[in-house]
């Protein structure tokens, strides 16, 4: 796993007690199947732009529907 994926897991399970797999970060799971609500996210990409001393893009973030598609547009910054 890459920096990225390594520290979009550690907010998740420290932020939110869960623990994100692998087949998670692939497949099309979405954040509501792991009881992350909108304002969950929003504190959670915070977090992650800290981290990782990046910007997001609003809009960009507006087409993340699930994890896969959030690890995809993380990793545009590795």
């Amino acid at each position: 796993m890459s920096k990225t994926t390594d520290t979009l897991i550690e907010v998740v399970r420290d932020a939110m007690d869960i623990t994100i797999t692998e087949d998670q970060l692939s497949d099309g799971t979405k954040f509501k199947d792991l009881e992350i609500d909108s304002l969950d996210v929003i504190e959670m990409l915070i977090q992650v732009e800290d981290k990782l001393n990046i910007e997001l893009d609003d809009q960009r973030l507006e087409e993340v529907t699930c994890i896969r598609d959030l690890v995809a547009y993380l990793r545009e910054f590795e």
